[in-house]
C-alpha cells in the first residue's frame, strides 16, 4: 500500500467535501482496494463522520465477475421519505433505487446467509443519492469511485416493514418514477439477483475494518434500477412490489 497514493487521494477528496467544489483526478491513482478502503477510512477521520463510533449504516455494490465493494454512510446522510436535497448538497442528482435491510441482532465475524436472513427485522424502500467529488468522476477508475465513498452521498429511507416469506428475487418488480412518468420498470434486476448475497461479504469485510455488523445497522443492499441522473426541481418515487415505496425531492 502506498501512503503517497492514499495521502493524495484523501487530500483531494477532503478538499472537496470541505469546499463543496469538484477537484481534478489529474495524478490520482490507487495500487489496490486495501488503499481505497484507508482512503474512506482517513476521510471519514478528517470529516468527522464517525466521532470514533462504529458506522450503523452501509453501502454495498458490485457485480457477478467484478469486485463486492461497500462504504460506510454517515448518520447525517440518512434521511427520511420526502426530503428535499437542499442547495449545495450535491454537484450531480445520481439516483439508485435500493432495498435497504435492518439488522435485529448482531452477526458474528463471519456469518453465512442463513444466518443474515434471520438477523433481519426490517425492509426498506430506500432511493440512493449519488455524487461525486471529482472532476469526471463518475466515469474515473473504480478504486477512485471505491475511495470516494462508492458514490454515495445519502440515503433516503421509506416506512420499514417485515417479510414473513423472501420473495422470488427473479420476479422481484421494481419501478422509478420521475415526477409522474414511469421509467424504470424492471424485474429480477438485482445485480446479484438475491440482494442478500453480498451479506456475508459485508459482515467480513466490515470485521476486518474494526466495526464488525450490529443489530439496529442499516445495509443498502445494491441497485435495482441503475443510476438515473435526475435534475432540479424533480420528484423522484422508487417502488418494490411488496416492500413499499420511498420520494425524494431533488
Amino acid at each position: 500500500m502506498s501512503e503517497a497514493h492514499i495521502d493524495a487521494v484523501a487530500k483531494r477528496l477532503i478538499t472537496a467535501w470541505r469546499t463543496g467544489q469538484r477537484q481534478p483526478l489529474s495524478g490520482l491513482a490507487l495500487p489496490d482496494t486495501a488503499a481505497a478502503y484507508a482512503v474512506q477510512r482517513r476521510v471519514g477521520h478528517a470529516l468527522g463522520w464517525f466521532d470514533g463510533a462504529r458506522p450503523a449504516a452501509w453501502k454495498l455494490g458490485g457485480s457477478p465477475g467484478g469486485m463486492i465493494s461497500a462504504a460506510a454512510v454517515q448518520a447525517t446522510a440518512i434521511h427520511r421519505s420526502g426530503w428535499h436535497v437542499p442547495p449545495g448538497y450535491v454537484t450531480a442528482l445520481g439516483i439508485e433505487g435500493e432495498l435497504v435491510v435492518r439488522l435485529g441482532r448482531d452477526l458474528p465475524n463471519a456469518p453465512d446467509l442463513t444466518e443474515i436472513r434471520f438477523a433481519i427485522d426490517a425492509w426498506l424502500p430506500a432511493i440512493e443519492l449519488c455524487d461525486t467529488r471529482l472532476e469526471g468522476g463518475i466515469d474515473a477508475d473504480p478504486l477512485l469511485r471505491l475511495a470516494d465513498q462508492q458514490l454515495n452521498r445519502a440515503l433516503i429511507l421509506g416506512d420499514a416493514v417485515q417479510l414473513l416469506d423472501l420473495p422470488n428475487w427473479s420476479h422481484q418488480t421494481a419501478k422509478l418514477w420521475v415526477d409522474s412518468h414511469e421509467v424504470v420498470n424492471a424485474k429480477g434486476s438485482h445485480p446479484f439477483l438475491d440482494p442478500l448475497s453480498s451479506l456475508p461479504w459485508l459482515a467480513r469485510h466490515a470485521a476486518a475494518q474494526g466495526t464488525p455488523l450490529r443489530g439496529g445497522d442499516l445495509i443498502a443492499t445494491g441497485s435495482w434500477t441503475g443510476i438515473y441522473w435526475a435534475d432540479p426541481g424533480q420528484t423522484i418515487t422508487f417502488g418494490l412490489a411488496g416492500v413499499g415505496e420511498v420520494r425524494l425531492n431533488v
